[in-house]
């Protein structure tokens, strides 16, 4: 027996429309459970800047000065000192701070300054001395020249 091969052509093929809204609306649906699941936010806890004078503004913070040398070497409101003396005054400045302050203790702003070579280690030391103080408001000063 002998086979016939025939070609058979099946026409155009083009651009089926029918799987592609099926594409869309799945996607559509993918989105749509994904915005159900936002949360809005309708309130920032935050104070403005304004002219009349807060209770806050009473309260002047008790401001602190620490620089950290590229040799290690730390001073305290440009006293030298060690780890160890950093910690004590530390300690003397949140006792200060509460008995200053009564109910709500006086805050207290630490502002580092290291040179930029400076080991973060070193850094690290004396924030680690701060939380020993319970003394959580550190800021830090960059040198202007580069």
């Amino acid at each position: 027996m002998k086979r016939v091969h025939t070609k058979h052509s099946d026409g155009e093929v083009g651009f089926q429309i029918a799987p592609m809204i099926d594409v869309v609306f799945v996607i559509m649906l993918f989105f749509m459970v994904q915005a159900g699941d936002r949360q809005v936010e309708t309130e920032l806890k935050m104070t403005l800047p304004s002219t009349e004078p807060s209770a806050d503004a009473t309260d002047t913070p008790m401001e602190e000065q620490v620089a950290v040398a590229v040799d290690g070497t730390i001073a305290h409101n440009e006293e030298p000192v060690s780890v160890l003396e950093l910690r004590q005054n530390f300690t003397r400045l949140a006792a200060q701070a509460k008995a200053e302050g009564g109910s709500t203790p006086t805050p207290i702003v630490v502002t580092i300054s290291a040179e930029p070579d400076t080991p973060w280690e070193k850094v690290t030391d004396v924030m680690n001395q701060m939380n020993a103080a319970g003394i959580g408001n550190v800021t830090f000063s960059v040198s202007e020249e580069l």
